[in-house]
């Protein structure tokens, strides 16, 4: 039955990262209630209205190749990347018993990494609900536990200030909204938790960067929107939890 509702829970990712995404865009470009709501899914470019078949999460991608039927757009492969990551990341979730919290971060970072796809920038309000969110938790914590539980919170605050003195010296400054973000994660992580999730967003990071300037589509002097790569990094580390942490534990002796 585990493995059952494991299977369940990827399926309901699947679905909500679709949902989410046609959500976030109609949101990002202006729809108003009820539209925002009950407006058909339609091709970005042409407007064609996409039937059900097209909507299936993943599958369709597969099925059409990653574009239109009818005009032939290339469907960005974020969106059922997205849609895989969300999925893996509540399967994870469930089958390893973790925090009932983790199902909301994941939720929060899904958003943030849709707009710094496309802005490179994520919006200051939802940056200031996660981290009124997360210093709530953090504080309730304290005042149940009487006292301050185990957390990555000092290491996160000196992470930000070396970065930032990084981005002084070499004069290519880490975004804020970012660094808020780590902070946020900070009131929620504790230490073995966050460093495991440093260690793969390091990793995933520097090979996608280096990637890319090989295939001549950035330079090491582009750019790049980070949020996406904490979103996919929490999905890792969620699928490959116990593994990754008995890795960092040996490494820092924690």
């Amino acid at each position: 039955m585990h493995i059952y509702f494991t299977f369940i829970s990827f399926i309901l990712g699947l679905v909500l990262a679709s949902f989410l995404n046609a959500l976030l865009y109609r949101i990002d470009n202006g729809y108003k209630y009820p539209e925002i709501f009950i407006k058909g899914s339609h091709c970005e470019k042409c407007a064609k209205q996409l039937t059900a078949y097209e909507l299936i999460p993943i599958v369709s991608f597969l099925i059409f190749k990653g574009k239109c039927s009818k005009c032939g757009y290339k469907v960005p492969i974020y969106y059922p990347l997205s849609e895989l990551i969300l999925g893996i990341s509540l399967a994870s979730i469930y089958y390893h018993s973790l925090s009932p919290l983790f199902y909301l971060l994941v939720l929060f970072f899904f958003a943030f990494s849709y707009f710094d796809r496309i802005y490179k920038g994520i919006p200051q309000v939802l940056v200031n609900v996660f981290l009124l969110a997360s210093a709530g938790y953090f504080f309730i914590r304290v005042i149940l536990i009487d006292g301050i539980p185990e957390n990555s919170l000092i290491a996160v605050i000196l992470l930000s200030g070396v970065v930032l003195l990084l981005g002084k010296i070499f004069k290519k400054p880490f975004g804020i909204g970012d660094i808020l973000v780590l902070i946020g994660l900070g009131f929620i992580f504790p230490l073995n938790y966050f460093l495991g999730f440093l260690y793969v967003f390091l990793i995933l990071s520097s090979l996608s960067s280096v990637f890319l300037v090989m295939l001549k589509k950035a330079s090491f002097k582009s750019s790049i929107p980070l949020l996406p790569f904490m979103y996919c990094s929490l999905g890792i580390l969620f699928l490959f939890n116990e593994k990754i942490i008995e890795i960092l534990e040996s490494i820092f002796f924690l």
